[in-house]
């Protein structure tokens, strides 16, 4: 339905702007549909955003690129998907952007229509704790529904989506940033047998005491890949180690939640455990802080998840 005044298009009050025209379309992306789906283990509903292969499956099937906070980053993967050739391409062009492999792109998001969903993903991205352990999370109510999201990914979704599209089973990647890196991680440690390859951008390890990293030396013994698998960790430097803090609040819970520190003891841990057929990856960004993690990732994620 067309959007015919701001008042519809946000929750926010501009009813002081003049009406849209009725001809006046919502935005949308090329290459892309949506979709909305309710889910029994989570009770949430969600926004599912698919960007479209360029060409025909591989006889393996799609690679495929599953993106948490899909409204957020989904967008930036846009200009980085492959795209068809077009009638107006010049012959330079098409030789520099070559046989492309074909991927599918399946971003998660919320109906409320929020960008970052603050509560919606606290509660699905985060592990369950034991009894007594501080979440660290001054503006979330709830949390602990990890489990229930990953049944959400895993047993709701992925037969929605492998109804219409062949995919690859050796080859599904999952992307996360902040808490969805955490769930990366904690998916990784706790039920690797879904997922290929992981790229967890700036991951959240200070949640719940550092408890997923408390838990990853016991976990990391029981990891398993028949096929090769990679894993790719990122951390921007201002996140704990800025050229100058903004006041001493920030100093502060920078120290605290140490998230430089932590993606390396992570990194460390998982390096000398020596899994077999597990390739591991950690870039730590100069001049970059939390939320530039996200764009950075999101940037670079089709290339990880669609390459041979």
């Amino acid at each position: 339905m067309p959007i015919t005044s701001f008042a519809q298009a946000a929750t926010a009050d501009y009813s002081t702007l003049a009406p849209l025209p009725a001809s006046w379309q919502p935005a949308q992306l090329s290459r892309s549909v949506s979709f909305e789906i309710d889910s029994k283990y989570t009770g949430q509903r969600y926004r599912i955003l698919v960007g479209l292969p360029h060409k025909a499956a591989p006889a393996s099937g799609y690679p495929t690129l599953w993106m948490l906070d899909g409204l957020a980053s989904f967008p930036i993967t846009e200009f980085m998907r492959p795209r068809p050739a077009s009638p107006t391409d010049s012959a330079q062009y098409l030789a520099k952007i070559g046989d492309e492999p074909a991927g599918l792109v399946v971003a998660i998001g919320y109906t409320n229509g929020q960008i970052i969903d603050v509560n919606g993903r606290a509660l699905d991205y985060t592990p369950e704790l034991p009894p007594g352990t501080k979440t660290g999370d001054a503006l979330s109510p709830r949390h602990g529904g990890a489990a229930s999201f990953l049944k959400f990914l895993t047993v709701e979704l992925r037969p929605v989506i492998a109804e219409r599209f062949k995919m690859d089973p050796q080859r599904h990647t999952l992307f996360g940033f902040s808490y969805g890196g955490l769930f990366t991680l904690h998916t990784l440690e706790t039920q690797p047998q879904f997922f290929q390859r992981y790229w967890a951008a700036s991951p959240s390890l200070w949640f719940g005491e550092n408890y997923a990293l408390r838990q990853l030396p016991q976990r990391v013994a029981a990891l398993q890949f028949a096929q090769p698998a990679k894993v790719m960790i990122t951390v921007g430097m201002d996140e704990q180690y800025p050229e100058k803090f903004a006041d001493e609040a920030t100093k502060k819970r920078l120290q605290t939640r140490a998230m430089v520190d932590n993606v390396r003891e992570f990194g460390r841990v998982l390096t000398e455990a020596k899994v077999p057929n597990l390739g591991f990856e950690f870039q730590s960004v100069a001049g970059h802080d939390h939320h530039d993690m996200l764009m950075h990732g999101a940037r670079r994620v089709v290339d990880f998840a669609f390459a041979p």
